[in-house]
Formats: C-alpha cells, structure tokens, sequence
C-alpha cells in the first residue's frame, strides 16, 4: 500500500502528538482522505481507530486503508457517504454533513455524524477532505425508541430479536404480557391462521435487514377472544448482528368490524360510481382503472388508447332533445362495445367523448377498424327518409410506455384528435396519430404557460409598430401595434409561438389590454413632445367578447392617459366577424359610441363576402395579402378582383389598407387605384417605438 507523508504542496500530513491527543481525549475521530474511488484514508487520530474498533496496524491490513473496503457488508451505507460527499464537493461547496451506520468490528451497527471540509491540497490528481467523525448511537438509539413508542401509543410494546430463523422475545411492557399472559413467548403473535403467516412471510426479510415494518395480524388473548392488532415496527439496536425491534401493537377490533361493514357497503357503492348512468357501461372512472390495470399488464406496445368524438353532436340535442341525444349516445356505445376483442374496454369519458382501449395494430389497420364502427353506428338510417349522418374524429396515441399515468395517455389522444382536419371527401371516421411533434408541442407550450406571466410582470413583451404609407403622397399615416416577446436567455420569441396559445388559454386578454396601455403611453409621449400623432391600431382577439363589459376596461386605460380616442383604432379579425356578427354589430356600435375607429383586419384570407361590407359599420377595411398572387400583379383577373373591392369600399366611406405588399410592381399598381394606405416590407418592417419615431417625426423623443 502506497502511504502519503506529503502533499505536493509539502503540507505535511502527520498530525503532531499533541493535536493527536487533544481530539482523542475528546472522543472525537479526525481524518484525511483522497477524494478517490475509495476515499483512501492518508492520515486518521488514534480516536478514528478505536471508534471502528480496529487497531491502526490491523485495519491498514486488512482494508488498505480505503473505505470502500470497510464498507462492503453495508454498501447501501456507503452509496450514501459517496452521494453527500462527492454531491457537495461538485457542487462547489466547502463542506457537507452526513448522517450514517457503520459496521464495528464486533458486528454491531453504530452510528455517526460525518462533518468534511474540502481542502486545496491535491495527491496525484485528487483532492483531500478533511472529515470529523462522532458517534451519536445513543441519540439515534433513543430519538427511534421515543419516535416508534409515544407516536404509536396507546398500544402494547415489546422488543424482539430478529434470530435468522426465529423471533426471540427480549423485553416487553406489562400490557403486553398481561394481554398475552406470558413472557416466553417467542412468536409476534400467538395464533398461527393463513392470514398471519402470510404476513409474518412478508414481513421477516424485511425485518432481517432492520427496516420499518407494518402489518395486521389475529391474535387471541388470555381470555381467548379473537382481537385483530396492527404491528409497527422499527430497528432500534442489534445484537452479533441480528437486528432489534421494538415493536408496538394497537388494537384495532372494532375498527377492522367496521372495515368489514364498510367494505360491503363500498362494493354497492362502487356499482353506483363505475357505472355512467347515460350508457350503462363503464364511466370514467372505471374505464381508467381498467385500462391503467390492462396496460401495466401487458408488455409496452401491446395496447393503443383511442378518444372519439361525435361531430356536432350539440345539434342534435337541439333539435331531437337531449332525452334523444342520451339514447343515441348509449346506442353508439353499445355499438363500441360489440366491436371489441377480449381484453378491450370503452367508455363514454365525457358529454359526447368515447375512450377506446384497443389491441395496437397497423395505422391502416386501425383507421378501418374505427370506420367500421363508424358505419355499423349509421346503420340507423338504412331506412330513414331523412338521414342525419353521425360522424366521428378519432386520434390515436400507441401506448410505448405503460408507466405513463392513463390521463396522460387519454391527453395525448385527444391532443392527436385535436389536430384533425375535415376534408370534403371525408370517411365517417377521420383519424390522427399521435407523434413526437405533438410531444414536443405540448412541452414548448407548457413551458411557454409557466414562464408568460413572469414575463408580462417583468415588461418582456414589447410593442413595435409597423408604419402604414399613404399612396397619395407617401408620408406615414398611421401604424399598427405588433406585440412581440423579447426573452433575456432566449431572445426575440416570433408571435406565432406564443399568440395562438395564449388564444387557447385567454391569456391573450391580458396581453390586449398590456399592448393597448403600451399604445396609449406613446401616443401620451407623442402629444407631450408636440407632435402631431398618427392613429395607431391595436389587434383585439375574440377571446373578449366573453365579457360584455370589456370595453370598460379599454376605456379606463385611455382615460387615464386622456388620449383622443379617434387615435385608436381597434382592429378585430375576419373570422370574428362571421362567428357572431349580430353580437359584432353591437360591439362595434358601442365603440363608435366611444369615438373608436374599427377595422376588419385579414379581409380576404378565406371567408370574405361582399355582405359583410354591406352588414357591418367598419371604417376601415385591411386586404389580405392574399389579394397579391402574383409578384408583378400581371394577372388581370387579380388586377379587376383588386380594384373592384378597393372602389366598393371607398363608396361606402372605407379606408382601405393593402397589407403585406413586398413588391414595387404591387405598390406601383395600388397608387393608380382608390386604395389609401400601404401596410408591407415594400416600406418597412415592424420597428421598435424610437426607429417609428425617427422614420415619423425625424427624432426619437425621449
């Protein structure tokens, strides 16, 4: 065994006599290890020695001076030393403290406190630590006899031998003996049943290695009256290594009469609460029970989780009553649950969602599977006059890992199902495989949840303005507020990211309104500095139309920077204008009322009518870009579509907007018609507020 006198450094590792016996005579153990695999111990007082019961010379022999060694009968003991210390000192800390069991050479378990402070001294390669080692037996002896006797009381105590083949009774209190009416009595309890020696089966390995146990058994006592007792359990010393328990005992008779009372009672109940009253079958409740059970069963990739739901089936409650509706709805599961193979489950999770366990198979195999179900549900209308089809969407996760919770299993097949789009040549059945995309998408959009609150505290969204040109004579007229998330770590985040979530989730209407104050306070700026402002638009998603008393919460903003509120422009978007348009009309009157302008922002992008320029109030109207094809706009149809809209609009008193214009011929072409203002990269980008500024007023205004 190589031994170490001195460090590189020429530290010398040697304690001196008196420091030796300074920290012996206090019964404090001090030594020095090598930061290696085996924590080789260069230098240890006498104490160190005495404390693990081996003479100096002895333990150099037979362990060489390294800890692993000596630790090899209690490894677990050791992984743990290992974790704290080298834990802590890749961490970068000075010390750490652990709390372990050490095995002393007589074979009885001690335990210890170990306090390591790190050092800079370095042997071949490896730190030193320098370690002071006491023992606490006698506190960790105690605090687990007060802890298993007076948080388990009332009850009977005694403590055991855990013999290697049997239990001896070493010592119990007078409860004990008096219920049991002896003292000799080597056994836990003293009635052998099916029942006990199971659990004493269970139970005694687990005693053998002196760790927490607790479990039922019968017992009788000295009258012979049955009585059911539960037993807790803790190591608390041992003896040539054979660990000792004190045991508590309570008395849980009328409690286990309760349990069996209570357990009939449950099994009534639990007919009731597994049972969905609508289809008769499995609820939801019972449906994941049973699927969680099949799918830790089975082996991974045995089983596909599928969520389905009934098209428009809100429809049919209108019109044929939801009395009807639940017995269409039993009807289709009734037609799920005929399709199924052994081992299979369905159940109807929610309003008109089935959730489908089924055996995995090939993708096409599956989608003609579940379109068979889906003809055999139509079959009601083989001899209706008057057929209402029932179509389904279904997506489809394959179960690869069974440890994942059944919920997560359901979401990911509902996300698949979510990302469905129906086509005119549709099957009855449309289905869509979950994949790692949809993963990845949940956890960027997760991730996005946890942080956007954050980031709207901290001011992380900003505003930029992309200026509007007017084709008369080129000045900047106007702007249209973009919001976008400028990230400390992550930078500037594309809206694309993170608007369409904040849609789902409503948070958009925080954001709204922040975008809306942001807009206010330059516009505030502006007129302070005695410029002239140019009318700004800001975005307003649908999400706001849930309150009719949305506005309020604009109107207090602009109110408090007593901004004019033809400044304003509130742009709402194509499609909330078909969604509710009677609902928008009014909106848009109360704005008017406010003295907002409003615009239809996207006109064009995929519902447009002429009947919405003839229906709806709006000031202004924005062109899609995809009213601009063709680059040259050399397409004379496109040319007539164009100028035919721009000329309507200006007879009915609208301003026009052609966005996203990126070419000179389009901008070339606009000027010789109506069109009044030009929104796209042909003039700019969207800008930051001072960039706006310099392009608008010349300066940037502080």
């Amino acid at each position: 065994m190589k031994k170490y006198e001195h460090s590189p450094s020429g530290n010398n590792f040697v304690e001196n006599d008196e420091y030796n016996l300074l920290m012996t005579s206090m019964r404090v153990s001090v030594s020095k290890h090598l930061l290696d695999d085996h924590f080789t111990v260069v230098w240890a007082n006498d104490f160190y020695y005495d404390l693990i019961g081996y003479p100096k010379e002895e333990y150099e022999a037979v362990f060489e001076n390294q800890c692993d060694r000596f630790f090899r009968s209690n490894t677990d003991d050791w992984d743990g030393i290992v974790a704290a210390a080298m834990g802590a000192f890749e961490a970068g800390e000075l010390r750490y403290e652990h709390i372990t069991r050490m095995r002393h050479k007589d074979g009885h378990m001690i335990w210890v406190r170990l306090v390591g402070t790190y050092t800079e001294d370095v042997i071949d390669g490896y730190h030193i630590a320098y370690t002071v080692m006491s023992d606490i037996s006698d506190i960790i002896r105690m605090q687990k006899e007060q802890t298993v006797t007076y948080n388990s009381i009332p009850g009977f105590i005694a403590k055991f031998r855990i013999r290697e083949s049997q239990i001896e009774l070493v010592d119990a209190n007078e409860r004990f003996l008096y219920f049991f009416d002896h003292r000799e009595q080597n056994a836990l309890v003293n009635l052998n049943t099916p029942e006990n020696e199971a659990a004493l089966r269970e139970s005694f390995p687990i005693m053998r290695k002196g760790k927490p146990v607790r479990f039922t058994m019968e017992a009788r006592d000295k009258e012979g009256h049955a009585v059911w007792l539960q037993l807790n359990g803790d190591c608390i010393d041992t003896i040539d290594r054979d660990p000792v328990y004190l045991m508590v005992y309570i008395d849980i008779t009328d409690l286990t009469r309760q349990r069996e009372i209570q357990k009939e009672t449950n099994m009534r109940l639990e007919q009731l609460a597994f049972v969905d009253p609508v289809t008769g079958g499995f609820n939801r409740t019972c449906f994941e029970l049973k699927a969680e059970e099949a799918i830790k069963a089975a082996p991974a990739g045995t089983y596909a989780l599928v969520w389905m739901d009934v098209q428009k089936f809100k429809l049919l409650n209108e019109m044929f009553g939801v009395e009807s509706g639940n017995k269409v709805l039993k009807y289709i599961h009734g037609v799920i649950r005929g399709s199924l193979e052994e081992g299979e489950y369905v159940s109807r999770t929610s309003a008109d969602n089935y959730s489908l366990l089924l055996k995995a198979a090939q993708k096409r195999e599956i989608e003609a599977r579940l379109n068979d179900i889906a003809e055999k549900v139509n079959h009601f209308n083989e001899d209706a006059e008057q057929k209402y089809i029932l179509s389904l969407t279904a997506g489809v996760y394959y179960v690869e890992d069974p440890k994942l919770p059944i919920m997560q299993i359901q979401d990911r097949a509902n996300v698949a199902r979510e990302n469905i789009v129906r086509k005119a040549d549709a099957k009855l059945c449309i289905c869509m495989f979950y994949s790692e995309l949809d993963q990845l998408r949940l956890m960027k959009e997760k991730e996005i949840e946890n942080r956007m609150r954050d980031a709207l505290e901290k001011e992380q969204f900003v505003v930029y303005l992309q200026p509007k040109q007017s084709l008369r004579d080129g000045t900047i007229a106007g702007a249209e507020a973009l919001v976008r998330w400028l990230d400390p770590e992550r930078g500037l985040i594309p809206p694309n990211d993170f608007i369409p979530l904040f849609e789902k989730n409503m948070f958009i209407v925080k954001l709204d309104l922040y975008v809306f104050e942001r807009v206010c306070a330059m516009l505030r700026k502006w007129i302070g500095h005695g410029e002239k402002p140019v009318p700004v638009s800001v975005n307003m998603s649908r999400a706001h139309l849930l309150d009719r008393d949305f506005l309020k919460r604009y109107e207090d903003i602009r109110q408090r920077y007593n901004i004019p509120a033809e400044l304003l422009e509130i742009e709402l978007t194509e499609t909330l204008v078909f969604e509710n348009p009677d609902v928008l009309m009014q909106i848009i009157e109360t704005f008017h009322r406010g003295g907002y302008h409003c615009s239809m922002d996207d006109f064009g992008s995929g519902y447009s009518s002429l009947n919405v320029l003839k229906d709806i109030d709006i000031d202004s109207i924005k062109l899609d870009k995809a009213f601009f094809g063709s680059e040259e706009m050399d397409n004379p149809r496109e040319r007539d579509v164009v100028t035919s809209v721009l000329e309507l609009a200006a007879k009915l008193k609208m301003t026009t907007v052609a966005e996203g214009v990126e070419t000179d011929a389009q901008k070339d072409f606009l000027k010789g018609t109506t069109c009044d203002l030009l929104q796209g990269y042909i003039f700019s980008r969207p800008v930051p507020p001072e960039e706006f500024e310099r392009m608008t007023f010349g300066r940037t205004l502080s």
